[in-house]
């Protein structure tokens, strides 16, 4: 009887990991978010998203608009009840050029993130990088 009991929580706690390490798709308001989460899969670390940040930051946008639109981007992660979500919001400024880093996706063995580089010049973007990360722990 505890043999069984021990190999039904083994089978729930076996299942639970598995759904959790795939993540929940995350709700968001975000175009954007949602956008590189259709084109990417848990595994693409480093993929480049570039074409997909370029049409909602087309070159040419005003740097105010810019950072309106970066604002926007967030999830809601998941409630789960054996791990605490941790969400990454960092945006970074060298001369011109703006770093932002926005968690798009977290699960319970690692967190996946929308890095983005803005180069402004005379108050609109020039230049624009993007790429999903993954960190892992």
């Amino acid at each position: 009887m505890v043999a069984i009991g021990v190999s039904l929580f083994a089978l729930i706690c076996l299942v639970s990991t598995y759904d959790y390490s795939r993540g929940r798709v995350p709700q968001t308001e975000s175009a954007l978010v949602s956008e590189v989460l259709a084109a990417t899969t848990a595994r693409e670390c480093g993929r480049d998203a570039t074409e997909i940040v370029s049409r909602h930051l087309p070159a040419g946008i005003e740097q105010a608009e810019a950072e309106r639109i970066l604002a926007t981007i967030a999830i809601v992660p998941p409630r789960p009840w054996f791990w605490t979500p941790s969400t990454e919001t960092a945006t970074t400024w060298t001369g011109d050029t703006l770093e932002a880093l926005r968690t798009i996706k977290t699960t319970a063995f690692g967190t996946n993130l929308l890095r983005i580089h803005l180069t402004f010049g005379d108050g609109k973007l020039r230049r624009l990088a993007a790429e999903v990360i993954c960190r892992f722990g």
